[in-house]
């Protein structure tokens, strides 16, 4: 992962806050299937599924902050 200025940080906690709409700190797969549709990605069910669970690196069930600046910062 690449190293990231503060303000980048600080715009990625922003972007995860807003996506985590219960707050607790975890994007749930409900909560990611309404990122992809604000970020219009047109993919199907089963294709989020299977993004979100390559997201969610240590398999709990939600992504995390450090798994979602991953996931923003990869190529």
């Amino acid at each position: 992962m690449p190293a990231l200025t503060e303000q980048q940080l600080a715009e990625l906690r922003e972007d995860f806050a807003f996506n985590d709409a219960d707050a607790n700190g975890r994007i749930d797969l409900d909560e990611f299937l309404d990122l992809l549709d604000h970020l219009e990605a047109g993919m199907s069910g089963e294709e989020a599924r299977i993004g979100f669970a390559e997201i969610d690196a240590d398999g709990d069930g939600a992504i995390e902050f450090d798994e979602f600046v991953a996931w923003w910062t990869t190529d």
